[in-house]
């Protein structure tokens, strides 16, 4: 979704015909970062919803479509775009502040990739991977089993196991 807002052309957005959609690039002006905390705010506000049949993809819900319309409006809250910090000062927690958002559309899709794993296995959630595992998944957002890899909590067992299925979500993300 972000991709096909952002104007990005990879393979999917070229399979699925997305380039050819008339939103396509239109929210080229701002960042990814940007857009994710707009579209998080909209699953606060109970507008979109992480469609667990879809691979964790986002829905419009019922209370969107006032919206959508143009009967009721929305406030967001205004979204800061600071400089970036150096790659281990992102990751790495201060001062008591949190690391990750359990709101991010991406954590709460790989809680519902995790839970549809796991109740295939009859396995519970953390045998697959441990929340702390997919906040850094969805703070790191890899698109390597490398990447990956070097992430806390995936060995290589758990990297043959779920990496690709992983990268799938955070590709879908």
């Amino acid at each position: 979704m972000l991709d096909v807002l952002l104007g990005k052309t990879t393979e999917k957005i070229d399979r699925f015909g997305h380039n050819q959609l008339s939103v396509f690039g239109i929210g080229a002006s701002q960042t990814d970062k940007v857009w994710r905390a707009v579209l998080r705010q909209l699953v606060v506000r109970g507008l979109l919803e992480v469609d667990h049949t879809a691979y964790g993809a986002l829905k419009l819900t019922q209370a969107a479509k006032p919206v959508l319309k143009g009967e009721e409006t929305v406030m967001l809250r205004a979204i800061e775009v600071r400089p970036a910090r150096s790659r281990k000062s992102r990751f790495a927690p201060s001062s008591g502040e949190g690391v990750h958002n359990d709101e991010d559309p991406l954590f709460l899709s790989l809680r519902a990739w995790r839970r549809e794993t796991a109740n295939e296995k009859g396995v519970p959630a953390y045998v697959i991977l441990h929340d702390a595992t997919l906040r850094e998944i969805a703070a790191r957002r890899p698109a390597t089993l490398a990447e990956l890899g070097e992430i806390s909590g995936l060995g290589t067992k758990k990297l043959e196991a779920y990496g690709e299925a992983v990268l799938a979500v955070v590709a879908e993300g």
